[in-house]
């Protein structure tokens, strides 16, 4: 079981959603359930949110397992913009990917669980690409700026990889036991990616000398 049950109550319309507890809850009944077996209702009952109420908030049960993505996201961005222009490119990315894993010890309590359900429920790994699609794209137009002459397809290329890098960090986390902070997982993977811009493009580069067989 992930975390403590919470406290159980008549479901109903609340006037703030606290998506924090609505994804601890949805975590915690997919765990003891599993993903397909778990209808709105249950998801209603283990919530204390009606299943009306959730269908206004979320477009699907899946969309749930991917809330943490979009305060991961404004963390890489608020990480990125704060950074200081003398560093090195590899270190700022990295840096700012480290902040984006949250510190937040309900969240800790949460993300084994979550990192293995999203890994191994086809629906939900589906999902992944565009679910971490704004997150990509910040880090993608990061690259831009700092690396004017890389094509975008580059960009984005370098953006997909550290995001892979970084969940695969955390997977491997949670499989060995969750212990530590998961950002300094992230920290020791992302290491191995370190960016540095090329000192030549392709069109400076001379041009191959011509073989017999090419004349």
């Amino acid at each position: 079981m992930i975390g403590s049950a919470p406290p159980s109550r008549r479901p109903g319309r609340p006037s703030v959603l606290d998506s924090k507890a609505v994804t601890a809850s949805a975590l915690r009944l997919w765990s003891e359930r599993g993903f397909a077996g778990t209808s709105w209702n249950d998801l209603a009952q283990a919530t204390g949110i009606s299943a009306r109420t959730l269908l206004r908030h979320y477009s699907s049960r899946a969309e749930i397992a991917w809330l943490g993505v979009a305060p991961a996201t404004e963390r890489l961005r608020a990480a990125l913009d704060g950074a200081a222009d003398g560093l090195p490119t590899a270190a700022i990315v990295r840096g700012a990917i480290v902040e984006s894993v949250s510190h937040d010890p309900r969240l800790h309590e949460v993300a084994p669980g979550w990192l293995r359900l999203i890994s191994a429920e086809p629906e939900l790994a589906a999902g992944a690409p565009r679910a971490y699609q704004p997150w990509i794209e910040t880090l993608a137009r990061y690259f831009a700026l700092r690396l004017p002459a890389a094509p975008a397809a580059i960009c984005r290329a370098l953006a997909t990889a550290y995001q892979a890098a970084t969940f695969a960090a955390l997977l491997e986390w949670a499989d060995a036991g969750a212990n530590g902070d998961p950002a300094d997982a992230v920290e020791r993977m992302l290491r191995w990616l370190d960016v540095h811009a090329p000192l030549t493009t392709s069109a400076d580069l001379p041009a191959p000398a011509r073989t017999e067989e090419s004349r």
